[in-house]
């Protein structure tokens, strides 16, 4: 049943055609524990001392430019005299010098570190979280989907189907350690997203989540599902196409709200960060 580990990514009705009366649940869940305890963090750890403080710079300017529209709408909002505004502008310009001291705090090799050990740690765990919460939410919809269909299987069979089928997300994390090593970047988007590689889309939120572990799971999934339950491939299809699709959107907008960092990856910090 191990080996199914490996054949479910390259003849996924086979293997599913083969767990019709009963399917296992451990295989899957152990492969993706581990991957998703063992991948993130091997992914941070490669991540380059510069590369945090370029992500703790991108989000000092992200908060001074939020902090900076909210004092000026607050500004104009409270003040009445030229006294108060001028009282402003001094807690304005306290506060401004306050976050730069604490980026340079943050931003000593030691500190970076530190960031370092604890992205290590707690990366994983969210991971685990996230992908955890997501299997659960599919099953269920898949469980209510089936009961619609008039399939027999239970909310433990469709957890199992999902996490047989949750398996290329760990292609996902795999192909961001080899573009970190590579890169040394945090965030290496765009080299598993196709379109992304078209001139004009490289930014393009959803082009960059249109990723290749989402295609291979729709595939595997629709394909899966026609063998295990025996419907018809159209109809697994749009069963299959319903999370993807929100998901998709999810990620994009995700994405977006990362468009800040997404627009510095072309103009990486040059200073080293000494030991």
């Amino acid at each position: 049943m191990l080996a199914n580990v490996v054949r479910v990514f390259v003849v996924p009705g086979q293997v599913f055609a083969s767990m019709r009366s009963q399917i296992l649940i451990g295989p899957p869940l152990a492969a993706l524990v581990v991957g998703l305890c063992v991948l993130p963090a091997l992914q941070v750890a490669l991540v380059s001392l510069e590369e945090y403080a370029r992500i703790n710079e991108v989000a000092h300017e992200e908060t001074d430019a939020m902090t900076k529209q909210m004092a000026e709408f607050l500004g104009q909002t409270f003040s009445s005299n030229e006294g108060d505004e001028e009282q402003f502008e001094e807690m304005l310009v306290s506060q401004e010098e306050m976050m730069d001291q604490q980026l340079e705090r943050m931003n000593t090799p030691e500190s970076l570190r530190t960031q370092k050990q604890v992205m290590a740690v707690f990366t994983p765990m969210l991971t685990l979280f996230s992908v955890g919460l997501v299997v659960l939410l599919e099953a269920t919809y898949f469980l209510i989907v089936g009961n619609m269909m008039k399939c027999s299987k239970q909310w433990s069979d469709w957890i199992g189907f999902t996490l047989w089928t949750t398996l290329p997300v760990l292609l996902f994390f795999v192909l961001y350690v080899v573009a970190t090593l590579w890169t040394g970047s945090y965030q290496p988007i765009g080299i598993q997203a196709p379109l992304s590689w078209i001139p004009g889309l490289e930014q393009n939120v959803f082009a960059l989540s249109l990723t290749v572990p989402v295609l291979w799971i729709v595939w595997i999934r629709t394909v899966g599902m026609h063998h295990w339950i025996e419907k018809p491939i159209p109809n697994c299809l749009l069963v299959v196409l319903i999370p993807a699709v929100l998901g998709f959107l999810i990620s994009a907008g995700e994405l977006q709200l990362s468009t800040p960092y997404m627009d510095q990856l072309d103009n990486p910090t040059t200073e080293s960060i000494s030991d």
